[in-house]
């Protein structure tokens, strides 16, 4: 904290309240032992040691982890001087004690996979005292060391009722931590596709989505005779067309791009109910944020129904109540009903549970369009799609079914930074066994031949003006009101 902040806090913990509330230190002056201040001892008043120990600890599930980081003889009266880091190179490579204690206040937030999903700048600067720069500083550095596996910026939404928060991914098997008291069994699978002119379904998912919707447009401004709309940087697809029906070539580079990303979408059309508002709602800025969140709830149907996935007794249309509210609450779309309402409630007490246990909380059958805004129930379409992806080419290597296992996607990037790259992702699956064990395997979900990626992003603004200006067409050929 700043000298002043500090400030502020001491003066109201040794302050004088009312009769009821009492104070909150009590200051026991000590005999004076020669020249200088005389000595004090501080003492955590009685009523709020009690207060504290009948309170709830914020999070059951990383106490282990928030005792080891808050164990620092700074505080003690010995004040050992090799627990302080003081060396340049030991405090780039270690935690220093800010570091610990934003890495406590993330704990302190995190579900049981590590990762959290409500917690704001605004809401860590409250907590931890630290200024806006400060805060950025000590992510950045937690991110360098890779205790911060994966850090999303949030976001804002015009159509949503609150901001999206950050979402940050932490990495509970790093060093740092020391969080597994058993052997640790980690599992490592590297996606990957050939070349940057591919689309896989881990990174691609969400461009896909956005292809499937640009190309829809892009066919129904076609057929009304604007074929301005699809040209590329291409000298074949750069010519007008002299005739009212455009070239058919335009046609094909559409179909192409329409078949490849059918490839990689679900088969069942209930993601389909989300197509406009997500298309009209978001941007290439919002991207990556929506496929961190797709991903977050993948993991989590990967990490606690695992057997439910395999058997078919979870889907689009029957989906686990606490994820598809969770996701909903995440992307700051108030449900449709009360018992929606209550459900979203639950869902965030439950956030905190152990992902083992998440299937068994009210999974019953609900009309999920009529329930939950068409975003939620797109992002868990999705969600659910990708699992199941997932957990077919995990069984294909065989790998074992162990329900133990907490899954986490992770992007990695490419180590030279001369290269714009996009990432290819790292499932990382954590649990505890008998022995070490450390398993990388390398998988790939066939890609298709296509830079999705690329074509949403090139076409997306130009779709959304001509469904613009569309609009504003058939509003101006509309007849008037009778009596104007």
């Amino acid at each position: 904290m700043t000298y002043s902040q500090g400030r502020r806090g001491w003066d109201m913990l040794i302050a004088n309240h009312d009769e009821s509330q009492g104070k909150f230190i009590e200051i026991e002056p000590l005999p004076a032992k020669g020249r200088g201040r005389p000595s004090s001892r501080y003492r955590l008043s009685s009523k709020l040691v009690k207060t504290l120990q009948m309170s709830p600890p914020v999070s059951e599930h990383h106490t282990t982890e928030i005792a080891k980081l808050a164990e620092t003889t700074r505080l003690s009266a010995e004040n050992k001087p090799e627990d302080l880091v003081r060396d340049g190179r030991q405090r780039r490579s270690k935690l220093t004690l800010p570091n610990r204690w934003l890495l406590m206040v993330l704990l302190a937030h995190a579900d049981m996979p590590g990762v959290i999903t409500r917690l704001g700048i605004s809401k860590i600067r409250q907590l931890t005292g630290m200024s806006r720069s400060r805060i950025d500083r000590q992510l950045k550095k937690l991110g360098n060391l890779g205790v911060i596996a994966q850090h999303q910026p949030g976001r804002y939404s015009s159509q949503a009722s609150i901001r999206k928060t950050s979402l940050y991914l932490l990495d509970l098997a790093h060093p740092l931590l020391e969080s597994f008291t058993k052997n640790l069994l980690k599992i490592e699978c590297l996606t990957r596709s050939k070349g940057a002119r591919q689309t896989e379904l881990v990174g691609g998912i969400f461009d896909a989505v956005m292809t499937f919707a640009v190309c829809n447009v892009q066919t129904s401004v076609l057929l009304d005779g604007n074929d301005a709309i699809v040209d590329l940087e291409d000298p074949r697809l750069i010519r007008k067309s002299t005739r009212y029906r455009p070239t058919p070539s335009r046609y094909e580079i559409i179909e192409r791009a329409l078949s490849n990303a059918y490839v990689l979408l679900p088969n069942e059309r209930s993601w389909k109910v989300g197509l406009e508002e997500i298309f009209t709602n978001y941007d290439t800025d919002d991207a990556d944020w929506l496929l961190t969140s797709i991903h977050i709830d993948a993991c989590l149907l990967l990490s606690s129904s695992w057997g439910d996935l395999k058997n078919g007794q979870l889907g689009p249309k029957l989906p686990s109540q606490v994820i598809i509210a969770n996701t909903a609450q995440r992307l700051g779309l108030e449900p449709k009903n009360t018992k929606a309402k209550c459900v979203c409630h639950d869902a965030k007490a439950s956030t905190y549970e152990n992902p083992q246990d998440l299937h068994d909380i009210d999974n019953r059958s609900t009309d999920v369009k009529a329930t939950y805004h068409p975003l939620a129930v797109l992002s868990y379409a999705l969600s659910y799609h990708l699992a199941k992806q997932l957990q077919m080419a995990l069984s294909s290597i065989q790998l074992f079914e162990a329900p133990a296992i907490t899954y986490m996607l992770i992007p990695v990037f490419s180590n030279n930074s001369c290269i714009q790259q996009r990432p290819v992702y790292e499932l990382r699956g954590y649990g505890v066994s008998e022995a070490d064990a450390t398993v990388k395997r390398e998988f790939r979900i066939d890609p298709v031949d296509e830079d999705l990626h690329s074509y949403w992003r090139t076409y997306h603004h130009r779709c959304l003006s001509a469904i613009s200006n569309k609009l504003d067409d058939s509003k101006s050929d509309s007849p008037e009101p009778a009596g104007q």
